[in-house]
């Protein structure tokens, strides 16, 4: 994913500058310390080659006086350490990755007014808007190797915590402005514990406690004390946003323009579920992919059941609002639908039939297990339910000298499938005349 290139690239990129032991040249006033002359070309690229073995830095010394700027505020809200490893990664991002950078500030437009109010209210650094330019390059749906998603890179567990919703149908780390509240919450309280702002972004990237860890064991107080023991990724995460912080706040010195604030008139509308957005769409008379880019939390494509919000273009707002409790009811498409179990019925014999397994409909229904009487929603569209439901099994009796494999291969299914489908354990034996069923019913997943 980007930011573990990303961040992978500097760590490595910027080591033999942030090592070296000759002091920084001095500061000329009123002029960026940053500029993109103050990196040795040759040095840099002969770090690129060299082990990381840490920064070994000492000091974070304040830089920028004055900075003729476009996002002057941003530059302004924090000091930015006169490091060589900030001046290394400002040296790759306006050479090696400059297009990659100017993809993602000119992205931040979308959503730079929104997270400047955020930000404020929250009394934060107004500089810090410019994190998500190494965390997800602003993509509302990005997903790290490691789980991470959205904007702000939330986990699940932390997203949680700060009160976003993360189950099978939404994912809140999605949204926008929900998951920046939520970041502004979470930097707040790492400031209260560190109060230092570059151990809060190392502990944003690596968690508090492996940074506390790191402070007691070395009895230091700062980030670049610390550098050399931290995580590799959080040894370049530091001095890259230090970086994007750096050419933010003077974008033309380094080639570079910022984003034009993008104007989108959006309403937010309640609505019943479940419903598609691809009917919200139609019913709202816009483009599908504008209805999704405006909701990318409905992870499925389907509006929960219950009442949810909606976000809807301005012009369509009374059309939604309208019909915003029927709409459930005529959206034939939406590939969910509700079913109370009977007598004999349970969830594993359900799963199995409709193509789908256990896991799903108890994260779907956000429960541990249900029996007769219980109603729960399932993934597939009510006019195949009874179809799938109703299907026929075809069966095979087995004969000498069959497996479980060769019975398997002749049917088109895994191993696995016809255990499951014949509730066989791992441990069985078969016998001539035994019948086992050979025909999977078709696989169905919801949303659109």
């Amino acid at each position: 994913m980007f930011k573990t290139r990303l961040v992978a690239t500097c760590a490595a990129a910027i080591l033999c500058a942030a090592c070296a032991t000759t002091p920084a040249p001095a500061v000329k006033p009123q002029s960026s310390v940053l500029s993109p002359q103050s990196s040795d070309a040759a040095d840099f690229h002969q770090a690129l080659d060299e082990a990381l073995a840490g920064i070994q830095s000492r000091e974070a010394k304040p830089v920028i006086s004055a900075l003729p700027a476009v996002d002057i505020d941003a530059g302004l809200s924090m000091d930015i350490p006169d490091v060589p490893a900030v001046r290394s990664a400002v040296s790759l991002f306006s050479k090696e990755l400059r297009g990659d950078i100017q993809s993602y500030l000119t992205r931040s437009g979308k959503y730079k007014k929104m997270i400047d109010k955020v930000l404020a209210d929250a009394g934060l650094p107004r500089g810090l808007a410019y994190l998500p330019v190494i965390e997800s390059g602003y993509s509302t749906t990005m997903t790290s190797r490691a789980g991470a998603r959205g904007v702000w890179q939330f986990m699940g567990e932390t997203a949680r915590e700060y009160g976003l919703r993360v189950d099978w149908w939404v994912d809140e780390r999605c949204d926008p402005e929900r998951s920046t509240r939520a970041a502004a919450q979470y930097l707040q309280d790492l400031y209260r514990e560190f109060n230092d702002w570059p151990l809060v972004l190392a502990a944003y990237n690596a968690g508090p406690g492996r940074i506390r860890r790191a402070l007691t064991n070395t009895g230091a107080s700062t980030f670049w004390e610390v550098a050399d023991v931290v995580p590799k990724e959080t040894r370049g995460y530091v001095p890259t946003f230090y970086a994007t912080l750096a050419i933010a706040s003077d974008p033309t010195a380094y080639g570079f323009r910022l984003g034009q604030d993008e104007v989108f008139d959006a309403k937010r509308v309640e609505v019943e579920g479940p419903l598609s957005l691809k009917y919200l769409a139609a019913v709202a008379n816009v483009n599908e992919d504008v209805v999704r880019d405006l909701n990318p939390a409905y992870r499925r494509g389907v509006v929960p059941p219950g009442r949810a919000v909606v976000r809807v273009p301005a012009k369509a707002l009374d059309a939604v609002a309208s019909r915003a409790t029927t709409m459930k009811n005529e959206d034939a498409d939406v590939a969910v639908c509700s079913f109370t179990l009977r007598e004999g019925d349970s969830v594993k014999k359900l799963a199995r039939a409709i193509g789908t397994d256990v896991d799903t409909i108890l994260a779907m229904n956000q429960i541990r297990g249900a029996g007769e009487g219980d109603t729960l929603y399932l993934p597939v569209r009510a006019r195949d339910l009874g179809t799938l439901l109703n299907a026929e099994a075809v069966y095979y009796a087995v004969r000498k000298g069959d497996t479980l494999y060769s019975i398997a291969k002749a049917h088109r299914l895994t191993v696995d499938e016809l255990r499951d489908l014949n509730d066989l354990s791992a441990h069985t034996k078969l016998h001539s005349g035994q019948k086992l069923r050979v025909n999977a019913p078709r696989t169905v997943t919801a949303g659109q």
